[in-house]
């Protein structure tokens, strides 16, 4: 009974036309108050850190070949009036201020103004700018060139003991970069250099690396709206062997000195120091001078040789030249008047004669040796098979001394004689 008492007191209060008109001003109020808050109601808010941006920079580009090198701000900072919930659902992030380039036609500095672009979430057309901080941006239009630079670099790492890198040396590939961008940032380039580091190398090496831009005063550049051919360079780094090398001269014996047991050399400096490629440098223990005949002088006063290097390898310790001078122990020098002239190997078809009546040799021997030596022991034969085809004239012919029964003397310079050919007479 008491359950349906309530059934029929709620059914009477749903049947009152009194409770639903309060129902209905109550939806009417909160409605009301909904829509005023969101859609009626207005807000102002300013927003910070807008970012400019640009259209029309592609047109100005291709059909001017003009870039904005430079702009005084980034960001603008705006204030905003709409409704309530419009400007609720909006950020800084939301928002851009667009700066139309379309009407630009030449280089030079421009005072530009922009518009704000909304987030399609919203309804623009409640919304307005009220204010905008700073009203107008100012725009660096330049002239786009093109420069080419070679690549310059260093090696800034450590090596193995005996071994050394010779920035000089170093190769790049690309050789250069092409950079294309504004004509007053290019300017300022005045090279592209790559660094490369690494410990303790022995052997030379290849390697990846980016090159940074240099002013003229070595100052690091670095620009935004700059383009380059290429990123990054590859650097091949030689590595050199070091190595102490001994300088020295070739000996013949001859006039009756032994290269082995009367000469002594001076030689300065004796060595020097060299850097290469480690597969030359291994079989590289001596440098070669000169090549001296002992038998052409009776002494060897100091003379000045150029040190020649193989190539590819380099003189660390900076000599180019050396003095060698040479001293002859044990032995003594006399001359001889010889007269025992002849000659060998006649030309065919040939009657040859000498005309020299003598020549005075110089002997070289140890001095027990020289003492029992006369010019009877000496002849001077010359050989004529190089004047095979010749005609009939007078020639100078080299010849060689023979001093007979004596093997450790020899003459000491040349003795040239003159042959007179004539026809043989059938």
């Amino acid at each position: 009974m008491r359950d349906n008492g309530r059934v029929n007191v709620i059914g009477r209060i749903l049947d009152s036309r009194v409770f639903w008109v309060i129902f209905s001003l109550c939806a009417a109020l909160m409605l009301w108050i909904y829509y005023t808050s969101n859609y009626g109601a207005t807000r102002t808010q300013t927003f910070y850190g807008v970012e400019v941006t640009f259209t029309g920079q592609e047109a100005l580009r291709d059909t001017l070949n003009l870039v904005v090198s430079d702009q005084e701000t980034d960001t603008v900072n705006v204030t905003l009036t709409g409704t309530r919930r419009d400007i609720s659902q909006i950020t800084s992030a939301d928002l851009r201020a667009v700066v139309n380039l379309s009407n630009i036609t030449m280089a030079g500095y421009r005072t530009m103004s922009y518009t704000i672009s909304y987030p399609t979430t919203v309804n623009q057309a409640s919304i307005r700018d009220t204010n905008k901080s700073p009203a107008t941006i100012g725009l660096q239009i330049s002239k786009l060139s093109t420069v080419t630079f070679p690549v310059t670099g260093s090696f800034e790492g450590t090596t193995a003991d005996g071994y050394m890198v010779d920035s000089a040396e170093m190769t790049f590939d690309p050789a250069n970069v092409t950079f294309t961008g504004p004509e007053e940032e290019l300017e300022q380039i005045d090279a592209v250099r790559v660094v490369v580091g690494r410990d303790a190398v022995s052997s030379s090496f290849s390697a990846e690396g980016n090159y940074v831009l240099l002013d003229d005063g070595g100052n690091v550049l670095e620009f935004e709206d700059v383009q380059a051919d290429a990123d990054t360079v590859t650097v091949t780094v030689p590595v050199s062997t070091i190595k102490q090398v001994a300088l020295d001269v070739v000996l013949q014996s001859g006039g009756g000195a032994s290269a082995e047991e009367n000469v002594v050399k001076h030689i300065q400096p004796e060595t020097i120091t060299v850097a290469g490629d480690a597969a030359t440098l291994d079989g590289l223990n001596t440098i070669a001078l000169a090549n001296i005949n002992l038998a052409d002088a009776l002494e060897f006063p100091e003379t000045e040789y150029n040190i020649m290097l193989p190539n590819g390898v380099e003189c660390l310790s900076g000599e180019t030249t050396a003095k060698v001078s040479l001293e002859l122990v044990g032995l003594a020098a006399d001359t001889f008047i010889v007269t025992n002239l002849s000659y060998i190997n006649a030309p065919d078809g040939m009657d040859a004669s000498i005309i020299d009546m003598n020549k005075v040799v110089t002997v070289r021997a140890p001095s027990d040796i020289l003492s029992r030596i006369t010019a009877n022991n000496i002849r001077v034969v010359a050989d004529l098979s190089g004047l095979a085809g010749y005609g009939a004239g007078r020639y100078r012919v080299p010849t060689t001394v023979y001093v007979d029964g004596f093997e450790n003397a020899g003459a000491v310079g040349s003795y040239p004689v003159y042959v007179q050919l004539e026809e043989e007479e059938e």
